[in-house]
């Protein structure tokens, strides 16, 4: 008994070892590169379900995030927490605790702000930014299969720098036969921190 609970002890450790060896983040040998401008968003995240033609909330899907976004010249790149606290929840979304990443590339616009696309964690996609900021993007799920209850996820940011507060909804649903089905949209609320200058 006492050799079991020793080889139990040694594959905990050992998986454990091997999954702190996996990250969503690029991996890199030397430090990244200054950004030319950076911000956090702190907030809370609401979840709802579309069920029998209306949106339902969904409070056990519900989730706190932090964003650190960090901006270049020619492309920006964010790194978003999230953390599910409700007890019931499921796990279909998988794990309480995510980390996900995008880099989005940045190319002029004929209208002043900037076109966009989008590579990470929860895949890959194209997407806007208007002059007056506003952003706009549409992916195409990393993860697909017949479990997977939608093909299209669309993420609309409104940032009012001015009251320093974030407002972005995650929008998960299907494109069949030229119309939207929607699964699922989370709405966000959050305060955005920048650096103070010396």
């Amino acid at each position: 008994m006492k050799a079991l609970r020793s080889i139990l002890i040694v594959v905990a450790f050992s998986l454990a070892a091997c999954s702190s060896l996996h990250t969503p983040l690029p991996l890199t040998e030397v430090p990244p590169p200054a950004a030319l401008s950076s911000s956090v968003f702190v907030g809370h995240g609401h979840a709802f379900r579309f069920v029998k033609g209306s949106w339902v909330p969904f409070p056990e899907y519900d989730y706190e995030f932090s964003v650190v976004e960090r901006r270049f010249s020619d492309h920006w790149e964010a790194v978003k927490e999230i953390h599910r606290l409700h007890p019931r929840y499921d796990g279909w979304a998988g794990p309480r605790d995510q980390t996900i990443y995008f880099r989005v590339r940045t190319s002029p616009a004929a209208d002043g702000g900037l076109d966009l696309t989008v590579e990470g964690t929860l895949g890959a996609g194209k997407g806007h930014e208007k002059p007056g900021g506003g952003i706009v993007l549409e992916l195409t799920p990393a993860e697909k299969g017949w479990f997977v209850p939608f093909d299209t996820i669309r993420i609309r940011q409104d940032q009012g720098s001015a009251n320093g507060r974030v407002a972005e909804v995650v929008e998960l649903f299907w494109r069949r036969n030229g119309r939207e089905v929607p699964f699922m949209k989370m709405q966000e609320e959050g305060i955005v921190y920048r650096p103070v200058a010396p």
